[in-house]
């Protein structure tokens, strides 16, 4: 009788236990390839939602300010005058009047709290000393429209410290360095300390290097002699951004590397080369992407005119403003 299996042909090869080595190997450099190709995407995806969510924070600030300007007869916050703040902001001639001096309570932490507690005096208290002669002296102290002072100007305008610190912030410079807090006194970006910035938990860490922000002071939300909106609260740089030293239009912020380029943001700051949200005296928020001095603050030149200058109809507009960090 014929087997019932005679008609199946044996099995030639034993059935595949794995991958051999040059698959292996295959599939590791597409792995490999993939990774390569994806981290980068991610890696902007992820930048451009700080950037965006930094853009929320810069508005919700314009907001706040905007707030504090109907209360104040539309002026966006000054801080209290020293007797040379008043001396050339009242000059008789109003082409020499000036704004300076608005770094005195710890620049723009002051507008938030008179107590920043310093890393390296933790048993100092405020700026110029003990938190009772901070207090008595800013209480002392009067704007420029004569109004007397016992709070920080922005208390109550907004809600915990944490739109003050950007996701993208993560080093900043410590220019205390002492009791005096000013242009001349801070020391060079090259030098100051490197500190990382933590959102503020309470007022004492409202200090200028847990703010990743820099603010224009002396605007009105009804600006007569300017053309466009002009830039009122946005990312700082990581130079002291004090006065004239504003983005690194100081040459000792500059000293030993020439790729610093006056008037930009370089790409160790929040956004790197990107720029810098920026929310404008209109109320809007936009990031800026262009040398911001040249382009808000230039003086008026009836060769090149720029539009978006604060100088062009008036050229001592920018004298009566001050940039603090």
């Amino acid at each position: 009788m014929r087997s019932k299996t005679s008609g199946l042909r044996a099995p030639t090869r034993l059935a595949r236990g794995g991958f051999t080595l040059i698959e292996l190997l295959v599939v590791i450099a597409i792995i490999a390839l993939l990774v390569g190709i994806l981290l980068p995407a991610l890696g902007k995806a992820r930048a451009a939602a700080r950037l965006t969510a930094c853009l929320s924070g810069t508005r919700q600030m314009g907001l706040a300010m905007t707030t504090y300007s109907s209360d104040n007869k539309s002026w966006y916050p000054v801080l209290p005058f020293t007797q040379a703040a008043r001396t050339a902001w009242n000059s008789p001639n109003p082409a020499d009047r000036v704004l300076t001096d608005q770094w005195v309570f710890g620049g723009v932490a002051g507008l938030f709290s008179l107590f920043q507690v310093p890393t390296d005096s933790p048993d100092k208290v405020g700026y110029r000393g003990a938190a009772t002669l901070d207090a008595a002296r800013y209480a002392a102290a009067v704007d420029f429209r004569d109004a007397a002072n016992t709070n920080p100007l922005l208390a109550g305008y907004i809600e915990g410290f944490g739109v003050l610190k950007c996701q993208s912030d993560t080093a900043d410079k410590y220019y205390l360095g002492g009791t005096q807090f000013s242009p001349s006194n801070a020391p060079s970006y090259g030098t100051a300390l490197p500190m990382s910035p933590q959102a503020p938990g309470s007022v004492q860490d409202v200090i200028h290097y847990n703010i990743s922000y820099m603010y224009i002071a002396g605007f009105k939300t009804d600006e007569g002699r300017i053309l466009k909106p002009a830039p009122l609260w946005g990312d700082e740089t990581n130079g002291p951004d004090l006065s004239t030293r504003a983005w690194y239009f100081d040459d000792r912020d500059r000293t030993g590397d020439l790729s610093i380029r006056p008037g930009f943001y370089q790409k160790w700051d929040n956004h790197g080369t990107e720029g810098a949200n920026f929310v404008f005296t209109d109320g809007h928020a936009d990031l800026v992407k262009s040398n911001v001095q040249a382009t808000f603050f230039d003086p008026y030149n009836p060769a090149a005119p720029q539009a978006q200058s604060v100088n062009q109809l008036d050229n001592t507009r920018s004298r009566r403003l001050q940039t603090i960090d």
